[in-house]
C-alpha cells in the first residue's frame, strides 16, 4: 500500500507540482547518496542538478505553487509561446535555451527527446548538470562562467 503511494506521489503531475518531486527519480527504498553528488566536484553544478531533482526551481511551474495560481496560468516569462514555465518547458522547448541545447547536442544527445524523464536518466551527470545550470540561468552567466562547457 505504500510502495503505490509513493509511485502514484511521483507520478502524479498535479501532487507533484504540489510536493516539488516531479522529476525526482523513484528507485526504490534506497537510502544511499546518489552517484551524480560524488561524481560532480563542481559545487555550482551539482547544486543546479540537486535543485532541479529536489523541484527548488525559480519557475513558474513552481512559484506559482506558492502564490495559489492555477498550474495551466503558469506561463513563461521568458517567451510568447504560452506555455507553462516548467522544467520540460525550460529544458526542451523554450526559445531562449535554444542555445544551450544546440551547445550540448552532441554531448547530450538525448536533448533532442520529448521526455525530459529520458533526459535524467543519463549517465553522463557532469553534462547532465551543466546543461541543467546552464539553461537554469537561460544560458545567460554560466556559459561565461564555466570554461568547461
Amino acid at each position: 500500500m505504500r510502495l503505490a503511494f509513493i509511485e502514484k506521489l511521483f507520478t502524479n503531475r498535479e501532487i507533484g507540482t504540489i510536493m516539488q518531486t516531479r522529476y525526482f527519480c523513484f528507485k526504490g527504498m534506497s537510502y544511499e547518496n546518489e552517484r551524480y553528488l560524488c561524481d560532480i566536484n563542481c559545487v555550482q553544478l551539482r547544486k543546479a542538478l540537486a535543485r532541479f531533482r529536489c523541484g527548488n526551481t525559480q519557475l513558474e511551474a513552481v512559484l506559482g505553487a506558492w502564490k495559489g495560481v492555477p498550474y495551466a496560468e503558469r506561463l513563461c516569462r521568458g517567451c510568447d509561446l504560452g506555455k507553462v514555465e516548467d522544467e520540460e518547458h525550460l529544458f526542451l522547448s523554450c526559445p531562449n535555451t535554444q542555445k544551450v541545447r544546440e551547445r550540448f547536442c552532441s554531448t547530450l544527445p538525448l536533448i533532442h527527446t520529448s521526455i525530459l524523464a529520458e533526459l535524467m536518466q543519463t549517465t553522463n551527470t557532469i553534462t547532465l548538470a551543466k546543461f541543467v545550470a546552464c539553461c537554469s540561468t537561460r544560458g545567460q552567466s554560466v556559459l561565461h562562467d564555466l570554461p568547461f562547457v
